[in-house]
């Protein structure tokens, strides 16, 4: 009932586009977040957006600019971010990604259509050949700012904490048992009744992953 209240006082008081969207937003937080937690969903938003207005993290985090402030300069430090008058940029790696690399779980060929990337409080990133191997590497990973996978429907990259996953659907195109990532849970459940698995959260696809985990899971 607070978070609904915060919501309706929020739009009535502005008539920006922005700000009503970064109140929807807002609604996916929980009321009050440790420091840690701030800094780790700032970079995830980085990691997707590249920059940021120091406005629009103000919003979505639901606290002062001072404290936002004081979150990134600890971001800064650690040289993952970069700030400038009113905005934040990630700061990328001085070498390109390569196209296709091995995987740091299985050792597998990464493929495009199932990549995940992890990306480490030092700068440095981690890839996964799928959402399997890549939800298995955070569990074990507690340094890890943003986890990125790709949405199996439309190819793009999506939050790997927000995503909904289908676990041990008919179409099985990496590491067993299958997980395959969607941005929304309508598509996840739309592609549940023609193939066949459970959608799942993240913390219920990790739960599920670590009961089969055994060191010949992999295909």
């Amino acid at each position: 009932m607070r978070i609904q209240k915060y919501y309706e006082l929020t739009v009535i008081r502005t008539t920006d586009y922005n700000l009503v969207e970064m109140a929807y937003l807002k609604l996916e937080l929980p009321m009050t977040l440790s420091p840690d937690a701030r800094r780790q969903h700032i970079m995830q938003w980085l990691v997707e957006a590249k920059s940021l207005s120091i406005e629009a993290l103000v919003t979505r985090l639901g606290v002062s600019a001072m404290t936002v402030h004081r979150d990134l300069d600890l971001l800064a430090k650690d040289s993952l971010v970069q700030k400038s008058y009113g905005y934040v940029t990630l700061v990328e790696r001085a070498e390109p990604l390569p196209t296709s690399s091995v995987c740091a779980m299985c050792r597998s060929e990464v493929q495009f259509r199932t990549a995940t990337t992890l990306q480490f409080q030092d700068g440095t990133l981690a890839q996964a050949c799928c959402a399997h191997c890549g939800l298995l590497l955070a569990q074990h990973q507690p340094e890890i700012v943003a986890l990125l996978t790709r949405d199996f429907v439309y190819g793009q990259m999506v939050n790997a904490f927000t995503a909904v996953y289908v676990y041990e659907s008919r179409v099985r195109l990496c590491c067993m048992p299958s997980l395959l990532a969607f941005s929304c849970r309508d598509d996840a459940e739309s592609f549940v009744k023609g193939f066949g698995g459970v959608a799942l959260t993240y913390s219920e696809a990790q739960t599920l992953l670590s009961q089969h985990h055994h060191p010949n899971h992999h295909r």
